[in-house]
């Protein structure tokens, strides 16, 4: 597939959307978060991924980009971005993760096969939902949920298209009605010290209680929030996998900087890991995550057209339509990432001294 011109449009029945592939129409894009609005997109599909009803469509949907103070989706972004920021909160979780998948490394017997797909995902999605939502989380008491998940993800266009989704996507429509009704009692007696739960959730369940969404609508709109904790990240997390075992000369520098700067080892020969270290010093494992998610993230960006704008001063797009910038394109063109772009090769992250390029 060829894409030379920097901005299409696309006819979908009576409207449109506009797909741009250009690294300078896209920071356009984005420089125009008013008029080309992310929140209102969301809100659109929102109810049909999520089933919630239409007194909390009209809470989510009210004053979604905050020109007349405080909304809904305004202050559940706030929140939890100040959750996520680098500090305690996002260290205590980061910590109750790896501690709960070195229980899931430690328990693989050796000589074993398995299928790494599967055990990636029932090991990210364990320890992903222990870390956020804290051991009364729905998974934890049933880890059937696991497939439930994954059930509601590959139906989800289905129900995006809400063309009588009970019929046409009967296995995703329960299994995302199951997943609700889960979250629905876990919302219900919700105590952030009884559950140990995030700061991320204790920020989500504040907000939703103070906007007076009932725990139903709570379980609701918590699916939606699983497919932002798991759909990707247990893609790339088997993938890292993959690059990492299928490349032995990676793999071993990448050992080799976690010995050197990431691995302390105590009096009794106890080997602890360095978080800290992980994320600020090991400089060729995260080049390895990000040319990962350059290759392979197949995710799109998009914009919901609030007012008719002139992008860049050239293009013309219409109020009401529908902005996309698919990454695959981006992440693959050589204007960017040169002749090389299609091949994968983590030190295009990294400086000839070793240290990591801020990323692009």
């Amino acid at each position: 597939l060829r894409c030379d011109l920097p901005i299409y449009t696309l006819r979908v029945l009576n409207s449109k959307i506009y797909v741009v592939t250009s690294p300078e129409l896209i920071s356009a894009v984005n420089r125009n978060s008013q008029a080309l609005a992310f929140n209102p997109f969301v809100a659109q599909v929102g109810k049909r991924i999520t089933g919630h009803d239409e007194q909390t469509s009209k809470i989510v949907q009210h004053n979604l980009n905050g020109e007349e103070g405080p909304g809904y989706v305004t202050d559940v972004h706030d929140r939890i971005v100040a959750a996520l920021s680098p500090g305690k909160d996002l260290e205590l979780m980061t910590e109750t993760f790896l501690k709960e998948a070195w229980v899931s490394l430690n328990s693989l017997e050796a000589g074993k096969v398995v299928d790494l797909f599967a055990w990636t995902k029932d090991m990210v999605t364990m320890c992903s939902t222990r870390a956020i939502y804290g051991p009364t989380n729905p998974f934890n008491r049933n880890p059937g949920f696991v497939r439930s998940f994954w059930a509601f993800d590959h139906d989800l266009n289905f129900l995006i298209a809400d063309i009588i989704p009970r019929l046409l996507a009967p296995v995703g429509y329960k299994a995302r009605s199951d997943l609700a009704a889960a979250f629905a009692e876990y919302f219900r007696h919700y105590d952030p010290e009884r559950a140990q739960s995030s700061a991320m959730i204790e920020a989500r369940h504040h907000s939703n209680t103070q906007y007076g969404l009932t725990p139903w609508n709570q379980g609701c709109l918590e699916v939606g929030t699983l497919l932002g904790i798991l759909a990707n990240t247990i893609p790339s997390s088997f993938y890292m996998l993959v690059r990492l075992y299928t490349d032995p000369v990676l793999l071993e520098d990448v050992r080799a900087e976690l010995e050197a700067v990431a691995i302390n080892v105590t009096s009794d020969q106890t080997r602890v890991v360095e978080i800290m270290a992980l994320r600020e010093s090991c400089h060729l494992l995260n080049a390895t995550w990000q040319e990962l998610l350059r290759v392979h993230a197949l995710g799109v960006g998009s914009r919901y057209v609030r007012e008719d704008v002139l992008l860049n001063n050239q293009y013309r797009l219409e109020k009401g339509r529908v902005v996309q910038m698919p990454m695959a394109v981006l992440h693959s063109t050589p204007m960017v990432w040169g002749p090389d772009a299609h091949e994968f090769r983590p030190r295009r992250f990294m400086r000839e001294s070793g240290t990591a390029k801020p990323p692009k």
